[in-house]
């Protein structure tokens, strides 16, 4: 796995409940906002919650909140089974 980029920043915000169970939503961003490719985002998350599930939501765009380069992550539980949602299930 690679390095994680230093001014990088992982929140932990609170757990919440959904419709896939518990979840814990964290935030990555980085030092100044600047963008983070994909690959950083899921780096960070990758160091920080090792085999672990999480999920990114894209809302409607009346719901969109689009000020800063913050990424928001939804982690599931250590115990939390894919099914259909693996693309390598398939």
């Amino acid at each position: 796995m690679a390095v994680v980029a230093e001014d990088l920043t992982i929140r932990e915000i609170e757990p919440r409940e959904t419709p896939l169970g518990p979840v814990l939503y964290v935030k990555v961003q980085a030092a100044g906002y600047r963008p983070l490719s994909w690959r950083e985002v899921w780096e960070a998350f990758a160091a920080r919650y090792p085999d672990r599930w999480a999920f990114e939501m894209f809302p409607p765009a009346a719901e969109l909140v689009d000020g800063k380069a913050v990424y928001h992550l939804f982690v599931l539980p250590p115990d939390f089974e894919p099914g259909a949602l693996n693309i390598k299930a398939a």
